[in-house]
């Protein structure tokens, strides 16, 4: 347990609090109200191929809503996650991708606490301000990401965890004002917090993504190479949003570092080795998302362009990376007629240029399908989510079934079922394929 950067976050959260109690508390006319919430979560999960226990976690997450007044607002939400197997993250990870004020606490091997959201929300009128750690959420796909880029995600269970938890929260600053009947939001982000990515010997390492050094040939990792300057190395959004005969609109625009390294790998002839330099690369991002009601179904999409996309090559020039444009585009159609829901979507990447991009095609083409029903007045819901490669032939099957057994409590029960063959993206993770049992209490 670091004690100077715990001593760091106490006086920044004091320091806010006094702020906000001189400043904001004590000049309203309102009393203020406090509201307090608790959820707790357990989920185990038995991992077919080993018949052995993958994980067996408990999440604590307390929520403070301070509210000043009609207007304004002071969040806190924190978390305590236990992972009594050790397994999805072995040991106390380094954290190197994240900044000084956005680690978790440990407490040894298998415990930590998150500060996850922790700031101030003001309206005045049309102008809304929202500045401390919070979550930004871009997009309208569901299962896959294409523009919902602006917060970094934790990997210890690949893409399986929900993404309110896998998503990690920044201190940013969030402005949402209108210029006529234009939407406009302003994000601007000093925290220097990126992907975290689980370890070589965890169950969930992405191996097919990661160009292994020929073997018998040594390879020296230099320091990752993180961004740290708190206003140059910023990230800054904006997005335009309106909604025109039926069809709500938005475009965006991001001016962000990757969240995930680029490996630049160089042979030394001198001593016979491969070097490997890690390090977060700008990019550009333009795209927008579309979506439109017809009777009982909504037809949806997103487009993305990134410009310049860093793809690790076959190509062994420059550092085993090469750029291109990449195109991203998702469609999606939502049919729900009374407890029924089926969704559809068509997920596309493109890669302009003509290079040699490491295990993936230059075109590629991915699918998803999601159908629910509830039952039982409501109280029990069934789904199967089905992610599909049509390039490759991997993907993953999920079934479901949830019953709230009180208005508070919610039993659940579910498979991560994964094919395909060991070096592709999904297929790496049949052996990881699990049944899972938890519940959720909330009060």
């Amino acid at each position: 347990m670091d004690y100077n950067t715990t001593k760091q976050r106490i006086v920044i959260i004091l320091g806010l609090v006094m702020i906000f109690q001189n400043g904001i508390l004590f000049s309203q006319t309102n009393k203020p109200k406090l509201e307090a919430s608790l959820v707790v979560a357990s989920e185990t999960s038995y991992e077919f191929k080993t018949q052995t226990l993958q994980k067996s976690e408990l999440l604590i997450k307390p929520e403070v809503v301070l509210k000043l007044n009609h207007r304004s607002k002071f969040v806190f939400k924190g978390q305590l996650y236990s992972e009594f197997m050790d397994n999805l993250e072995p040991g106390i990870p380094n954290e190197e991708s994240v900044s000084t004020f956005s680690k978790r606490l440990f407490m040894g091997n298998t415990t930590n606490l998150e500060l996850r959201e922790f700031y101030y929300y003001k309206s005045f009128n049309a102008f809304k301000l929202t500045i401390g750690k919070q979550q930004i959420v871009w997009g309208e796909t569901d299962g896959l990401k294409l523009l919902d880029v602006v917060n970094p995600q934790n990997f210890r269970e690949f893409i399986l965890d929900d993404f309110e938890d896998s998503r990690i929260p920044l201190w940013s600053l969030k402005a949402d004002f209108n210029i006529k009947d234009i939407g406009v939001q302003f994000i601007w982000i000093p925290d220097n917090t990126y992907h975290i990515i689980p370890s070589f010997d965890a169950p969930f390492f992405t191996k097919s993504i990661f160009k292994a050094p020929p073997e018998n040939i040594p390879a020296n990792f230099n320091k990752l190479d993180r961004p740290n300057r708190f206003i140059k190395d910023s990230d800054i959004g904006l997005k335009l949003s309106s909604f025109k005969k039926g069809w709500d609109l938005s475009l965006n625009y991001f001016y962000y570092y990757e969240d995930l390294p680029v490996f630049y790998t160089f042979f030394r002839s001198q001593t016979t080795s491969i070097e490997v330099s890690l390090t977060y690369e700008r990019q550009q991002l333009v795209g927008g998302t579309f979506n439109k009601v017809f009777g009982s179904s909504t037809f949806r999409g997103e487009l993305v362009y990134i410009f310049n996309q860093n793809f690790t090559s076959n190509n062994r020039n420059d550092g085993g990376v090469e750029q291109s444009g990449f195109y991203k585009s998702a469609l999606g159609l939502d049919y729900i007629k009374g407890e029924n829901v089926l969704s559809i979507q068509l997920f596309n990447e493109w890669i302009t240029e003509s290079i040699s991009p490491y295990n993936r095609d230059l075109f590629e083409t991915m699918t998803s399908m999601l159908i629910s029903r509830e039952l039982l007045n409501d109280s029990v819901k069934a789904e199967v989510l089905w992610v599909h490669s049509v390039n490759h032939n991997d993907g993953f099957i999920t079934p479901q079934v949830s019953y709230w057994i009180s208005t508070n409590t919610q039993l659940l029960v579910n498979a991560h079922v994964f094919y395909g063959e060991d070096n592709l993206l999904f297929g790496q993770f049949k052996n990881r394929s699990r049944l899972s049992l938890g519940f959720k209490w909330s009060y």
